[in-house]
């Protein structure tokens, strides 16, 4: 574990160990592992604004494992979906 992430845990000393455990899993992961910082894919599968209301036809995003495919190939630390 990078000191920066330990850094950033340890402004989370109150919170139970497995919220901190996970943030150490979301500080570790992705492209970005390691240097305290997080990209997340926030994804509402068409609750909101889905590929029938955006800018361009994307047939493949009704089909909710592209989103987190997506997510894998961008190096995303995150996912977040409803």
């Amino acid at each position: 574990m990078t000191h920066r992430v330990k850094e950033i845990l340890s402004w989370y000393g109150s919170d139970n160990p497995g919220t901190l455990t996970n943030l150490a899993r979301l500080l570790n992961h992705g492209k970005l592992a390691g240097t305290g910082k997080v990209v997340m894919l926030p994804v509402d599968q068409g609750f909101e604004h889905g590929p029938a209301s955006s800018f361009a036809p994307n047939p493949p995003a009704y089909d909710p494992r592209y989103h987190f495919e997506l997510a894998i190939a961008a190096g995303c630390n995150a996912y977040a979906a409803p």
